[in-house]
């Protein structure tokens, strides 16, 4: 997985010489598989890592134990953490908006007050553009967002975008990666779990190319 990844990375040019690229890790396996990758080829593609945890604080201890998880592993692999606490509820409240676009602004916000010029990398996968293409679609999305999540946009890529999930389960186990699970993943009252564990299964049944197609 790790040469399918630099050569996304060199396809889409995601990351010129000398840059500094800030990994947003939630602690999950996607964002932890993104992290060690980018933390292999740092060297060779000459630039500079670092990585950002958001704790929206919204799983109560939970949540918590994830941030812990994640300053123990950076600090194990010598990647430099910046971390930030913002109550998400409270905040979307307070601003009239869906926990979910609130959540993304404190994300972005914070990410990009890292460093002028940073790059941020996040774990989107070949199957998160599959579910994003089929929410985007039974919501009668436009031609844009049939176009589901772009390799690169502005100063955000997504290393892992050709990887499937199961290639990336796959290669924390190999490696022996530890990760995190947010409970609420399988929770189907969200439009998203129902469509990653409902829909998605059946289509890959029909077409084992699925993702790959979306």
């Amino acid at each position: 997985m790790i040469d399918k990844v630099k050569s996304t990375i060199k396809k889409y040019r995601m990351i010129p010489e000398g840059a500094t690229v800030v990994a947003a890790v939630s602690g999950g396996s996607d964002s932890m598989a993104m992290l060690n990758v980018l933390n292999e080829l740092k060297d060779e593609l000459k630039f500079t890592l670092c990585a950002a945890h958001v704790n929206h604080c919204l799983r109560g201890e939970s949540a918590d134990a994830d941030e812990n998880f994640v300053r123990s592993k950076c600090g194990e692999m010598g990647v430099e953490l910046y971390v930030k606490r913002a109550d998400v509820a409270a905040l979307a409240a307070e601003q009239g908006m869906g926990l979910e676009e609130c959540g993304r602004n404190v994300r972005y916000d914070f990410f990009n007050s890292i460093g002028d010029g940073v790059i941020i990398a996040t774990a989107h996968n070949l199957s998160d553009r599959a579910e994003t293409f089929l929410f985007n679609f039974a919501r009668g999305s436009a031609l844009r967002g049939l176009c589901s999540i772009p390799p690169v946009r502005d100063n955000i890529i997504r290393p892992l975008i050709d990887c499937s999930k199961e290639e990336i389960l796959d290669f924390c186990q190999s490696y022996s990666i530890e990760y995190v699970t947010d409970e609420t993943n399988s929770d189907v009252r969200y439009s998203r779990n129902r469509i990653r564990h409902n829909v998605v299964s059946q289509l890959c049944e029909i077409n084992p190319s699925f993702e790959a197609c979306a």
